[in-house]
């Protein structure tokens, strides 16, 4: 890169690249020609908005605009899709039928420790069955157990959704990957 390059040479430097007219940029960007144009010719200095902008059309970090020749080229791997479809299809089916039955199990669990008291006072209200204070005792211990464990079955739960949001992030990244490529010095 040369030192005189400004930002509004990069403008329209990769503008031309990429084979956009001022007016096209212009209407892309929701400004007017004239706004390019003093932005190319440097009369203006582009908002940081503006080169936010510029940098998602133009698929290149905000950093180019301001004389760095960082440009990220995101590439697509078919194998890695390939890949992910298969490993992520085993990987489901064993999620779907241990840790997910697992966690209703055990929420489920919860939940029923939760209401079993009301259940035996219920139970000996319509004379189901008769009322018994080692029942309703057991019943209220399993109640404050499982107050005492929802805190934990909460955090051990988002804890995992984290990981399977992060699983799910890393394996879009590693089918569209973004590269930086090497500027070309000439000797």
């Amino acid at each position: 890169m040369h030192d005189a390059e400004t930002i509004g040479k990069r403008i329209k430097k990769i503008r031309i690249k990429n084979q956009l007219t001022q007016n096209q940029l212009a209407e892309k960007l929701f400004v007017t020609q004239q706004t390019v144009a003093r932005w190319e010719n440097d009369k203006h200095q582009p908002p940081i908005t503006a080169v936010q902008d510029l940098a998602k059309l133009f698929d290149v970090d905000v950093s180019y605009f301001f004389g760095e020749d960082l440009i990220i080229v995101r590439k697509f791997n078919f194998f890695a899709l390939l890949g992910s479809l298969v490993f992520n299809f085993l990987f489901f089916w064993i999620v779907a039928l241990v840790v997910i039955t697992l966690f209703i199990t055990i929420w489920g669990t919860t939940a029923g420790s939760l209401l079993s008291p009301i259940i035996i006072l219920f139970q000996a209200y319509q004379g189901i069955r008769a009322f018994t204070w080692i029942r309703f005792a057991s019943t209220l211990l399993m109640a404050v157990v499982a107050l005492i464990l929802i805190p934990l079955l909460w955090m051990i739960t988002k804890y995992l959704w984290k990981i399977l949001r992060a699983y799910y992030r890393y394996n879009i990244s590693s089918i569209i990957y973004e590269v930086t490529p090497q500027p070309h010095h000439k000797s």
